[in-house]
């Protein structure tokens, strides 16, 4: 039945651009503040029409995107992609996010539940700063910020014996991946993390080599996934600790939440035909601390 139904709306959807925001209206841009820190290069860079984007060099894909004038709608199709979590679990209390970009998740999420406690960890200071001075990303007394590498904060948290109702990690982009987040072995600490209908979503790759060993990676410690394709090239891998929800309690759950993610253009019409079971990856290498070669598979 789910297949069916989603047949019937992805014709429209092929046709969707990679972003909110055209390619042709970025083209004419400026950039407005740059930083070289110890990891990468920061731009912030805006179009005429008033979005503004943060990116890692001048020839990289975008991290974050707002509209000035509309800063409370999501305009990179993978964020919205990764809000699809919320379909799968029921109202969460605590959230991880492991990659902090401009900050639009936090702040999202701040935005739909003042009772949330939200956890953000990224590794690089000047990336913060950034998000504070020119994304509006604010911290309070349930939005944390973690300057750190995101393994060492995943074992403290264990540690400490916390659990999380949802993690979502978008720490990679199309040029560099940090390996040793995409190992089983991060994936065993992220689920020992979540609570029992923890649910974990992670901004992936659709194509290529890498995508095959990363499916079989999630799939050696979640079992089943959804995933969802989006326009331009990312994929979203969906999973929860204790076992997939019926497809039913996926719709019902995105039913709950369509008024409220409405206004930030996340729309249960555009994200439940793209609701897949990710094949099965059996046979293909799973990646492991002793062996993840992530940056040689990229496409």
């Amino acid at each position: 039945m789910m297949h069916r139904w989603a047949a019937t709306l992805a014709l429209v959807l092929l046709a969707a651009p990679a972003s909110a925001m055209p390619e042709d209206k970025f083209a004419l841009q400026r950039t407005i503040y740059q930083e070289k820190s110890l990891y990468r290069n920061i731009l912030v860079v805006e179009s005429e029409d008033g979005y503004r984007c943060m990116k890692f060099g001048r020839l990289h894909a975008r991290q974050t995107c707002i509209h000035l004038a509309q800063p409370q709608r999501l305009v990179l199709n993978y964020t919205k992609g990764l809000l699809a979590a919320l379909y799968m679990a029921p109202t969460p209390r605590r959230v991880l996010i492991i990659g902090l970009g401009g900050g639009v998740l936090p702040m999202t999420l701040r935005a739909l539940d003042a009772q949330l406690e939200i956890d953000t960890v990224e590794l690089d200071p000047a990336v913060v700063k950034v998000a504070r001075s020119h994304f509006r990303y604010q911290e309070d007394a349930r939005v944390r910020t973690h300057v750190q590498d995101a393994r060492v904060f995943v074992r403290q948290q264990l540690r400490h014996a916390a659990q999380y109702d949802m993690v979502l990690v978008d720490a990679f982009d199309r040029d560099y991946i940090p390996e040793h987040l995409l190992t089983r072995e991060f994936l065993q600490q992220l689920h020992r993390l979540l609570t029992p209908s923890g649910v974990l979503a992670a901004n992936t790759f659709t194509a290529g080599a890498l995508s095959r060993h990363e499916a079989a990676t999630y799939q050696a410690v979640f079992g089943q996934l959804y995933q969802l394709e989006l326009a331009g090239g990312n994929r979203i891998l969906l999973a929860r600790r204790d076992g997939l929800p019926a497809w039913a309690q996926v719709q019902q759950q995105a039913h709950h939440w369509e008024a409220q993610l409405a206004s930030w253009g996340v729309l249960s019409a555009q994200l439940l035909p793209r609701f897949r079971l990710q094949a099965s990856a059996a046979g293909v290498r799973v990646l492991t601390d002793q062996y993840s070669p992530s940056n040689l598979l990229l496409p």
